[in-house]
Parts: C-alpha cells; sequence; structure tokens
C-alpha cells in the first residue's frame, strides 16, 4: 500500500528552514544552471529592501508517476546580502526522517567576481538533530565555505521514499526568507492534480511539460511571526496534495466493502472516514465475557455513573503498562510487540504496545456497562483550526473515549498517564470532534478548561536588604492546563533537567537571580497540582537612590517588558487557553526603613472582563512586612481568539496590565 507523505516542508526551526532553501536537479542534470550576470552583481534584494538574504530560485520537481516509489529534486539559489545573513545562512541542515534518502546532495558558492567555491563531498555529514516523543529527525549538514555579503549559494538534491505517494504531502508556499521565484512542478498519478490551498487563493498548477504541471508565485515576501499569533498552519499559506481514494473496508464471503473519499464531498467523505474508523469501535466493542466481568468488578460498590468511569479511568490509567511512556522501552523494542488480537488480550496481558490501546480498553469497560462509547477525533489548535468542511482527515487524531449521556459528551485519554479524568489537552480543547459511533457520526464541539482551573497559584516570603537585595522562598503550584504540559513535557526528563527548566525560566526574566533548592513535586499524581519550590536570591531588586529604595512588589512579574509592543499587526491574536494567577508575596523590609508611598496601584478590566487585575497591598507594623497580594485572569468566558482589527484594544489592555504590574512602592530610610 501506498503510504502517506508529510512532506519535507516540516521545518523545525529557523536555521532548519534554511537548509529546505536548496535543491537538486533530475538526476539527468548533472550541470548547475547558468546563473544570471546581474543577479552575481545585485547589491540589494528585490522583494524586501531590508531583507539579510532572498532565495533567488526556489524550485521543487515532485514525481508521483511511480505506483512504487516517490522522487522529488530541490534546487534553490539564495544571495546573501548583510552580515546577519552571513551569519544565519553560514550552516545548513536538511532534515530527514526513517524512509527517507537523501541523495546526490552538492552546494556551490558563487562570489560577487564570479568565483565558484564547490562544497566537498567530505564536508558533508550525516546527524541527528531531534529525537522527541519516539521520533527521530536526522539530517544532512554541511557548513558553507568562505561565506559573505555578496555570495550566492546554490543548493541541490534528490529526495527519495520508498512505497509512497505525494497524496498527503504539504508545499509551503511562504518560506522564512523573501523568494524572488518560487515553483512547484508536478507530475500526478491521475489526470490532473488534487490539491487543497491554505490561507491563500492565488495558487493553481497549470499543464507544463512531460506530464508535469506548474505552479508559481513570485515575489513572495518572507513569513514574520508575531507575538501571541495562531499557529503558522493557520496563517502561513501552504498547500496540501490529494487524490480521490477508494479504500478497501471489509472482506467476506458474500463480497468486498469498499469506501470512497472524496474531498469534493463533504459529508460523504467524512462519512467514508467514520465507516472506515468503525472497524476500531467493532473491535473494541465486541462482546467479551473476561471484560465484562472484570468491569464489573472494578465498579462494584459505585452509585453513580461517573463514579463508575472514574474507578474504570484510574483502573485504565494505572494498572495497564503504557510502554510508550516507559523510558526503559526502547523504540526498536516497541515496534517488535505483537498488537493484541482482542480487547482480553490488553486486560490479560495488563501491557498496551501502544497508547490508544488503553484508551481502547477503558471503551471496552465502558461499553459492556452501557454506556454510549464512541471514538472521539479532533484537530490539534496548537497546528490549525480544523472545521469539518476542511476534508482532509489527516487535519484530525485520535483524542481518547467519548461516553455520551443523552447526547451530553465527555472525552477520556487514560493513554496519557498525566490527563486527569474528563481533560483534554488544550490543543485539543474548544474544537470540532469527529465522533464515530455504531453505522453512524456525528460532529460536536469538545469542551475548555475556565480561566479559574487553569490556575497558577504563586506565594513567596522574601527578605529585603538595605541595598535593595531580595532573598527569600518561592512556591508555585500548577493546576490545570499548566500542569498537564509541565507534566507531558517534562515527565521523562532527569529531576536535574527539569530544575534546570525552571531556574533558565527565572533567568530569562530576571538575569541577576540566584537560583538553588529548586524541587518539583507531584508530576507523577494528577490529582494533585505540579509542585515548584525553589529559594532565589536577586542582587539590586529595589532600585537604591539616595536614602530611598524603589520597589516593584509584584516579583512574579518583574523583568518582561509588554506583551505587545508594535503598532500594526498582520495577524489575528492568540492565546493557548485562558488563566489566572493567584500571588501572595510577603516582603520583610530592611530595618530602619519605612514605607514613604505604598498606594495600592487602581484595579483593571476590560470593558467585557475577559481579563482584570487586582492588587492589595498591605504594611504589617509589628512584624514590619509587607504583604502584596495580586489576583489576574485573562481568557474569560472562552475568549482567546482575537481578531487583527481588534489589535490596538488588545494591545491598550496589556499595556494596562504591565502597567499595573510595574507598579512601585517608596521606602525611605529613617
Amino acid at each position: 500500500m501506498r503510504s502517506l507523505l508529510t512532506g519535507p516542508s516540516c521545518i523545525l526551526s529557523t536555521a532548519l528552514i534554511v537548509l529546505l532553501l536548496f535543491v537538486p536537479l533530475p538526476a539527468q542534470d548533472k550541470n548547475w544552471r547558468a546563473v544570471p550576470p546581474e543577479d552575481i552583481a545585485a547589491g540589494a534584494p528585490v522583494v524586501e529592501q531590508d531583507a539579510d538574504a532572498e532565495a533567488l530560485l526556489w524550485e521543487m520537481r515532485i514525481d508521483d508517476s511511480s505506483r512504487d516509489d516517490l522522487d522529488m529534486w530541490h534546487y534553490v539559489r539564495v544571495k546573501i546580502f548583510t552580515e546577519r545573513g552571513r551569519e544565519k545562512f553560514s550552516k545548513f541542515d536538511i532534515p530527514f526522517t526513517k524512509g527517507t534518502k537523501i541523495r546526490n546532495l552538492s552546494a556551490r558558492v558563487i562570489k560577487a567576481d564570479g568565483t565558484i567555491v564547490e562544497v566537498a563531498e567530505k564536508d558533508i555529514f550525516e546527524r541527528e538533530i531531534i529525537r522527541a516523543s519516539g521520533v527521530k529527525v536526522k539530517a544532512k549538514s554541511f557548513a558553507v565555505p568562505n561565506i559573505e555579503p555578496g555570495v550566492i549559494v546554490e543548493y541541490r538534491y534528490k529526495e527519495a521514499i520508498d512505497d509512497a505517494g505525494a497524496s498527503g504531502m504539504r508545499l509551503p508556499l511562504q518560506r522564512d526568507i523573501p523568494v524572488r521565484h518560487m515553483a512547484y512542478y508536478y507530475k500526478p498519478n491521475s489526470k490532473e492534480p488534487e490539491y487543497q490551498a491554505y490561507n491563500t487563493k492565488d495558487f493553481t498548477f497549470v499543464k507544463d511539460e512531460k506530464g508535469f504541471f506548474l505552479g508559481e508565485r513570485r515575489n513572495v515576501p518572507a513569513f514574520k511571526e508575531e507575538p501571541r499569533m495562531p499557529p503558522e498552519d493557520q496563517v502561513r499559506p501552504w498547500l496540501f496534495l490529494t487524490s480521490t481514494r477508494v479504500q478497501l473496508t471489509a472482506a467476506s464471503m458474500s463480497g468486498l466493502t469498499f469506501v470512497i473519499k472524496d474531498p469534493g464531498d463533504v459529508r460523504g467523505y467524512w462519512g467514508a472516514v467514520a465507516s472506515e474508523r468503525g472497524r476500531i469501535l467493532d473491535f473494541i466493542l465486541k462482546p467479551d465475557k473476561k471484560v465484562k466481568a472484570a468491569a464489573e468488578e472494578i465498579v462494584a460498590g459505585a452509585t453513580t455513573n461517573e463514579e463508575k468511569l472514574r474507578r474504570l479511568y484510574e483502573y485504565s490509567q494505572k494498572q495497564i503498562h503504557n510502554v510508550y511512556y516507559d523510558p526503559k522501552v526502547t523504540d526498536e523494542q516497541r515496534e517488535k510487540m505483537p498488537g493484541p488480537k482482542s480487547i482480553g488480550d490488553i486486560l490479560q496481558r495488563k501491557m498496551a504496545p501502544a497508547p490508544a490501546y488503553v484508551d481502547y480498553l477503558f471503551g471496552a469497560f465502558a461499553g459492556a456497562l452501557g454506556f454510549d462509547v464512541r471514538l472521539a477525533y479532533t484537530g490539534n489548535r496548537s497546528q490549525m483550526f480544523f472545521n469539518p468542511n476542511m476534508t482532509n482527515e489527516r487535519l484530525i487524531h485520535f483524542a481518547g473515549i467519548a461516553i455520551g449521556d443523552n447526547n451530553n459528551f465527555k472525552y477520556f485519554n487514560p493513554c496519557d498517564p498525566f490527563m486527569p479524568f474528563g481533560s483534554l489537552s488544550w490543543f485539543e480543547e474548544d474544537s470540532y470532534v469527529l465522533m464515530v459511533g455504531k453505522n453512524n457520526y456525528l460532529w460536536a464541539e469538545t469542551p475548555a478548561l475556565t480561566h479559574d482551573e487553569n490556575n497558577y497559584k504563586r506565594t513567596a516570603n522574601f527578605a529585603l536588604a538595605a541595598d535593595g537585595t531580595l532573598e527569600g522562598d518561592v512556591t508555585v503550584e500548577l493546576g490545570g492546563q499548566p500542569a498537564i504540559v509541565f507534566r507531558q513535557s517534562n515527565y521523562d526528563e532527569t529531576p536535574d533537567k527539569q530544575t534546570e527548566f525552571i531556574s533558565n525560566g527565572l533567568k530569562a526574566r530576571i538575569s541577576s537571580a540566584e537560583v538553588s533548592a529548586i524541587t518539583v513535586e507531584n508530576i507523577h499524581d494528577t490529582s494533585k497540582p505540579v509542585v515548584h519550590r525553589y529559594k532565589v536570591k536577586v542582587p539590586g531588586y529595589a532600585q537604591k537612590t539616595g536614602r530611598r529604595l524603589f520597589l516593584q512588589p509584584s516579583f512574579f512579574e518583574y523583568g518582561p517588558s509588554a506583551l505587545f509592543s508594535s503598532s500594526t499587526r498582520k495577524y489575528d491574536i492568540f492565546f493557548n487557553y485562558a488563566w489566572s494567577e493567584t500571588d501572595t508575596i510577603n516582603i520583610t523590609l530592611p530595618e530602619g526603613f519605612k514605607l514613604d508611598n505604598a498606594e495600592n496601584p487602581l484595579p483593571f478590566s476590560d470593558t467585557n472582563r475577559i481579563g482584570s487585575i487586582v492588587f492589595d497591598i498591605k504594611y504589617d507594623t509589628e512584624k514590619h512586612m509587607l504583604i502584596v497580594k495580586r489576583k489576574f485572569h485573562f481568557g474569560a468566558r472562552k475568549n482567546i481568539l482575537f481578531a487583527a482589527s481588534s489589535y490596538p484594544a488588545l494591545k491598550n489592555v496589556f499595556d494596562m496590565f504591565h502597567k499595573t504590574d510595574s507598579h512601585t512602592i517608596t521606602l525611605r530610610q529613617d
């Protein structure tokens, strides 16, 4: 069967994106292309006047005419204009994953005087650049010799993938540098190219030579990120290559059953997808006496449906060995593990060779007890805002088991050992969800945790010295999505790495901070908040001028500038989730100092109370202590996405938050 491909455009950093700037010709072309003299002599970019570098040509040829493999040739020509461009493009990585081969890689530098320097084959090497979530990403890498402003760098290679097709490939239509001429040559395995264009309406393929179709864009500006913008796939233009597929779903003595996935028919497409996924539900809900008996034993004594589901959830999450999250099990060992032939196998072995099987067992338990069980497939808001009109099943993923009660559904994902009962990851919240049931499907929307549930509870006990040094103990409790994100990101890290993460986060905000005695609690106990504790010392935290100290009481907001600095905005504004902060800060004042000015900053909220901030600053005379309480929230009523046109008003709100947090009080020495 021909596999699906995400394509070479999945770049992981600015430096890596550069790698794909370069490209080779088909194998039969053994010569570099002639470079126009005017390009060699050019002293300034064309697309953007302040660009550090510009791609003069960015070409990709995709030959999908073979049923056995997929071949792609890349050719890119880049002109360097500034010292920053020289630094940025001095080293290149071409990332690739398992199953992809990079061949015939060659690169050269053309100087302003026409001199050509080839990159030697011995200077091209392979290395592993990323290893995360069970996925290895390697790269062909090399440094560009004699790079300087004014040179042209050319780079070409062939990318080959066995037993693959172009359907499912993503083609970026905008890069991180300006591109004068972007060209995609595509030879499909059908009469005409089938594709979906996202975030653009000006791209089309036209018939070219030798079975290829050509799609072009000219003078494409660089993609530039903005603070708190939606995910790149939501704003950057890109192309998705598709095909109408006839897929076998069942075979029996009476015949074969097929589904037709036609992206042009929205209802029919998702009906076909649901029909295909329905086979998984049949596997889950197949009657099994041992599964039913185990479910009844687990819920014995429970009096409500919620209590029953909680027990089934806890059993599935805690009692089944989920090897995906076991650091002692290697990727190779996981791949060799046999898949279960029935849900009973999972129960008997108490082991899941893949995470989804934990969800399947939970669903089987619930189904055996008569619950309405469905499979839930939803979009990923960290990548794109999915809606059902996007007839692209690769934009949804299995998010867990949906349990219905009079069409009121809740969602469960026990396969993630760090997911609390009834919760989803933030990128699965507030998203369209395809729920596959017995012989039917329906669309719904997933719920989202509120700002009160996504809480940072922060406490600090400090002593302020006469020279302005602040020193003391800090405790931070993470609830809701902040806790889920920390657990998912750090569960497999060593304690040293976890504490380094916390230390680096604080030092990024306060560079002079001295952090010690860092501990992390409850990372594996989802019934409790994740707790960070540490000691901190900040020399010069309070500014001393003569006999006065100027102190910012809001320690947890000390350091960063206002969130939005630009006066203009191109993209919408997006926050991952609503959140709140509850701070209590006790600061013992230095001997010989008293309050000179300790007014509370005025409370502030926007007109719709989407966000608000309130301070309560008091002075305990007996303890000679400043007691600071701060309450903040943003994103009430799921308001986390704002149109670019609302940017001026939103910027003003966050400017006011920053002004309030930057409020200082004055201490005077007697």
